[in-house]
């Protein structure tokens, strides 16, 4: 039975992170495909091994979501809930939630994202560590894409700025990055062509600040001009 400490199973999620911040998604898949290869097989009683695979399994299924692997997406999804529901662990099932409404939302099932990013808040608003204000921050960050897209744009841009400020407040600069982000592409859909601009450069500002810079360029690229 494989074992890791929690200690080094964070720092192995941190370089995981670095692959997703160069947006490398093989690599991360591979990366994470080989931590969960070396948590070897859990005990059903072990909570924190499972709450370990869970979080691994999540890493996991947001690289295939990117790659456009939906369906293995889907079913290493469906294991992480599996497992973070055996964890017991508040947090863990709330990065769970947040995934499968991030998935639903990207498949289009508007109704099934918003009520799995629902509950994710709610249980990231039962603990203040940093973790769990992440977690709320990029649940906020979700659902407010997801009004934008079903056309509840006051709602949107209300959520949006609450995205920002809890990320803001976590200090997850790429988080903000990405609300900021993805505020700007929805003023470009609905023709605000003043302000688009304006979001898209204090994301590139954000995306810089974490060291994001194939984000940073690619914006960059769409705005026509260098952000210093």
């Amino acid at each position: 039975m494989g074992s890791t400490d929690p200690e080094e199973f964070e720092k192995e999620l941190e370089r995981g992170a670095s692959r997703e911040k160069r947006m490398d998604w093989d690599d991360a898949e591979a990366f994470y495909d080989a931590l969960l290869a070396g948590l070897g097989k859990v005990s059903g009683d072990d909570r924190h091994g499972r709450a370990m695979r869970a979080m691994a399994l999540l890493r996991k299924g947001n690289a295939l979501m990117e790659l456009g692997r939906w369906e293995d997406a889907r079913r290493t999804f469906d294991e992480a809930l599996h497992e973070a529901k055996a964890s017991g662990d508040e947090g863990v099932l709330g990065q769970a939630a947040l995934a499968a409404g991030t998935f639903a939302g990207n498949r289009g099932d508007s109704e099934r994202a918003e009520a799995f990013l629902l509950e994710s808040l709610e249980l990231f608003h039962r603990r203040n560590d940093r973790a769990s204000l992440q977690g709320r921050g990029w649940a906020f960050l979700n659902l407010a894409s997801l009004y934008g897209r079903t056309g509840r744009l006051d709602l949107a841009f209300v959520t949006f700025t609450k995205a920002q400020n809890t990320l803001g407040a976590a200090e997850n600069w790429g988080g903000v990055a990405a609300a900021w982000e993805a505020q700007g592409q929805l003023r470009r859909v609905i023709g605000d062509e003043e302000r688009w601009q304006d979001d898209l450069s204090e994301a590139v500002i954000f995306y810089d600040r974490e060291g994001m810079k194939e984000k940073a360029d690619a914006l960059r690229t769409l705005l026509g001009r260098r952000i210093v």
